[in-house]
């Protein structure tokens, strides 16, 4: 496991979040306690920056994968994230104006 400590920052839907005191597993950055996530946004843009202030990750569109506590490693807390594609995006546009012209008309789309 890497020694250094992360921060992570989250950017999406006009807000921001930031997250410090991380370390990076392989791909998982790793906290202490539980890092409260319910208000992050379903896609967002991640930076991560190194103790030393260097950007170490960006991605444009992430969503957080997960949120695991491991009782092998003390109780700690994995984040993973993935990136988004440009036409996950595109698709989740589509859904959501169909889903509101639905709701206009007045129509149930639900299986």
């Amino acid at each position: 496991m890497d020694n250094k400590t992360y921060t992570l920052s989250i950017e999406g839907a006009g807000r921001s979040y930031t997250v410090s005191g991380l370390t990076l597993n392989g791909n998982n950055y790793v906290s202490e306690k539980e890092v409260d996530t319910s208000k992050w946004p379903d896609v967002f843009k991640l930076t991560a920056t190194d103790g030393d202030g260097n950007v170490t990750e960006t991605i444009a569109h992430a969503r957080l994968l997960q949120q695991v506590s491991y009782e092998w490693d003390g109780g700690k807390f994995y984040l993973a994230f993935t990136p988004v594609s440009d036409q996950e995006i595109v698709n989740e546009e589509i859904r959501s104006n169909i889903e509101y012209l639905a709701m206009m008309a007045d129509v149930n789309i639900d299986n």
